[in-house]
């Protein structure tokens, strides 16, 4: 009697192979979905950790720290004039309330954030001012993802800043007339991909300042923000120093690397854009500069109450500008 070999056909060899990669095909999403809202969540803590942080800062100094920090040593001077534009930002301030004690203490707020041994320090990673969604900065420096509001203006220096946060002025709670859960305190920003020689949605670009123009600079309109917007993109690429630097430095007081405004919606679909001459910072101009994050639909921001929300990238615009306003005395609404 001849022994009868057990064991798989060829045809249902195939069969499991097939069941196989179906199953991996059905459970795949689901898997980077889970690790989506596992990376979604973290970065909320983040945002609820530097909203709490901001609070107790409130509560030491009776106000919020400006978000420009103007410099008076050495590195700030050329010959006799002061350089207006060197300094720090508020993710400085708030080091002592974000368990970062001895990097505040060995951080010289008499110099600029680049100069002497700022310029070494600021590469120091922060794991709470990172979102794990975004992609690692493409350069030498740490990286940073989150930034303070400086309401709906385009308009960084001017006094016209209506958002919690302004250069060189401080803001009490007191002067958050609309309500502190009305009104954003802080949100996400992209890193860049630090890689001068190709441009990517974490770029930024320039436009001159006659490019553009609106009617009421801290309030525009629309139709105004969707022209500049179309000028965005149509700029020239010619590299600046910063092209791919957004989101390179938590030690900077700039747009586009610890400020943005409310001009233009989450995750604006055109390119985020400074008006002017050239900037080295990325940027130290007036602009357009949105919230931007990799989580699908939309951006978190942390409340002036503290409180944490996941924002629509299709909010109503005239909503999403009152929400970055503090003193407006609009309604604000269902967001």
């Amino acid at each position: 009697m001849r022994m009868k070999r057990s064991g798989f056909t060829l045809i249902e060899l195939l069969v499991v192979i097939a069941i196989i990669a179906t199953l991996v095909a059905i459970l795949l999403p689901a898997v980077q979905q889970a690790r989506e809202a596992a990376r979604r969540s973290s970065c909320k803590n983040n945002l609820k950790q530097i909203g709490i942080a901001f609070h107790n800062y409130h509560d030491t100094h009776n106000t919020l720290p400006p978000q420009h920090i103007r410099c008076w040593g050495g590195g700030c001077v050329t010959g006799t004039n002061q350089n207006t534009w060197a300094g720090s930002g508020p993710f400085v301030q708030i080091l002592p309330f974000m368990e970062q004690a001895a990097l505040y203490d060995a951080f010289d707020t008499d110099n600029d954030y680049t100069n002497g041994t700022n310029n070494t320090l600021r590469n120091n990673k922060i794991p709470a001012y990172l979102c794990p969604t975004d992609i690692a900065y493409g350069g030498t420096q740490a990286g940073m993802n989150y930034a303070t509001c400086g309401g709906s203006t385009i308009d960084f220096w001017n006094d016209t800043n209506n958002g919690m946060f302004q250069p060189r002025r401080i803001n009490p709670f007191s002067n958050v007339i609309d309500g502190l859960s009305n009104t954003i305190m802080a949100g996400e920003l992209l890193k860049g991909d630090g890689a001068q020689t190709t441009t990517s949605d974490s770029d930024i670009v320039r436009i001159d300042s006659a490019s553009a123009t609106f009617l009421v600079r801290a309030t525009p309109t629309v139709a105004e923000i969707e022209t500049a917007g179309v000028t965005c993109d149509a700029a020239s690429t010619t590299l600046e120093a910063s092209l791919s630097a957004c989101g390179s430095s938590w030690s900077s007081p700039y747009p586009a690397q610890t400020f943005f405004n409310t001009a233009a919606t989450p995750n604006w679909k055109h390119r985020t854009c400074a008006m002017g001459g050239g900037f080295g910072q990325c940027a130290d101009r007036n602009g357009i500069f949105p919230t931007r994050s990799r989580h699908k639909g939309g951006s978190q921001v942390t409340l002036g109450d503290g409180g944490v929300r996941f924002i629509s990238e299709n909010i109503d615009a005239g909503t999403w500008q009152r929400l970055g306003r503090r003193e407006d005395g609009q309604v604000v609404g269902e967001f």
